[in-house]
């Protein structure tokens, strides 16, 4: 590290991969087969896993980039993922955050959350034993899901092969729903995870964030960090709950 009064520089060091998920050039993850999904997830678990162990890493990224708008940059079906030396300012101030609610009310904000959805149930796409996919309250943009775990999880090396198993199901369901009801949109995901030190505590929580690329981030949001939803979230659930999948 250089520190150069307030100008500051750090080596570029870290880790980037990418994740080949099928040998089938024409298939996207909401045409794979639930074994096939469920191998990109033991995949991520395995090489976050390796990635977190380097000395020199101090967060792990696990993102998928779908099509034009979402920053896709191979045609063929891929994820990736990134190591970086430092945590970034939207995790440390997530992490922060839930820790400030977990001091004040002595429990984990994303847990509360995903009861209070399950229970409304109006915001609710899929639920399965050990998994809830949602359209969040006050969600980004059109069709911005998260799917998250019942069982409370730090970080996303936590899960077990069973989870794993439920977790590619329901990520193919969904990202099948969003294929056939929205044409095959463009999207991003991202596992939201904390660092592999984080796991065990009892203020984070792990979730995977599905952000359809419908709308554009326009000067309002750029000038403000306000985002306009032009959906109501409620609607985008039922829409999707009414779309049949395997």
């Amino acid at each position: 590290r250089l520190f150069q009064g307030i100008r500051r520089k750090v080596s570029g060091v870290g880790i980037h991969e990418v994740i080949v998920e099928t040998p089938d050039h024409s298939k996207t993850t909401a045409l794979l087969t639930d074994r096939e999904v469920e191998s990109i997830i033991q995949t991520y678990l395995h090489r976050f896993k390796a990635a977190s162990a380097d000395p020199r890493v101090e967060q792990v990224t696990l993102f998928k980039n779908h099509g034009e708008a979402a920053g896709t940059s191979l045609e063929h079906p891929h994820s990736q993922l990134i190591a970086t030396p430092v945590i970034t300012s939207l995790l440390r101030d997530r992490l922060i955050r839930s820790l400030e609610h977990y001091d004040e009310f002595g429990e984990c904000i994303f847990c509360h959350v995903m009861g209070l959805e399950s229970q409304e149930g109006t915001r609710v796409i899929l639920e399965t034993e050990k998994f809830v996919c949602f359209s969040p309250f006050a969600a980004l943009s059109p069709f911005s899901l998260t799917l998250m775990p019942r069982r409370h999880m730090a970080c996303f090396a936590e899960i077990k092969d069973s989870e794993a198993a439920e977790l590619a199901r329901i990520l193919r369901r969904t990202l099948s729903k969003l294929y056939k009801g929205l044409e095959d949109p463009d999207y991003n995901y991202v596992i939201r995870t904390a660092p592999i030190e984080w796991t065990g505590v009892k203020y984070y929580h792990w979730y995977v964030s599905i952000i359809p690329r419908l709308t554009k981030t326009a000067g309002f949001e750029l000038g403000s960090g306000m985002f306009i939803n032009v959906s109501l979230p409620e609607e985008n659930a039922a829409f999707l709950r009414g779309i049949a999948v395997e």
